[in-house]
C-alpha cells in the first residue's frame, strides 16, 4: 500500500532533507514543491499526507491548509515550521493539523516517528 505524500517546502536544501529522511519509507511516494501554485496544479493526484511549510513565496500557509482541507477534506497535514509563534501555532492547530513540528536538529527523527504512527492510522481506515 503506497501513499502519495505532497512536500511543500521553498527551501531547496530543506526539501531535499525532508525528502530524503523519509525516502526509505516504501509505503511512501513523496512530490517535492517548492511553492502552492505547483502543488495545487496537481492536486488531482489526491494526496494522502501533506507536508506544508509555513512561510512560502506565494501564499500564507494559514491559507494554504484552509484550501487544502476544502479541496481534499481527508487529508492529513503536518507542518514542518520554523514559526514559533505560539498565536500562529495555536491558529494553525485550530484547522485541525495532524502534527505541528518546529524546525530544529531532531525534527528529522521525530517527522519518521510521526510518519510511522500515521502511516498506521491512515492502513486500518
Amino acid at each position: 500500500m503506497s501513499f502519495k505524500v505532497f512536500l511543500i517546502e521553498d527551501n531547496q536544501t530543506e526539501g531535499m532533507l525532508l525528502k530524503l529522511a523519509l525516502s526509505s519509507n516504501p509505503d511512501l511516494n513523496i512530490e517535492h514543491f517548492t511553492n502552492a501554485k505547483d502543488m495545487f496544479e496537481k492536486i488531482t493526484e489526491k494526496p494522502s499526507i501533506a507536508l506544508v511549510d509555513i512561510n512560502l513565496p506565494d501564499i500564507n500557509g494559514l491559507e494554504l491548509i484552509q484550501k487544502l482541507k476544502v479541496q481534499l477534506p481527508e487529508i492529513k497535514i503536518i507542518v514542518i515550521s520554523a514559526q514559533r509563534d505560539v498565536d500562529m501555532i495555536a491558529q494553525i492547530q485550530e484547522e485541525g493539523v495532524y502534527n505541528y513540528l518546529v524546525k530544529s536538529e531532531g525534527v528529522l527523527a521525530y517527522l519518521k516517528k510521526v510518519i510511522a504512527d500515521l502511516l498506521i492510522i491512515l492502513k486500518n481506515k
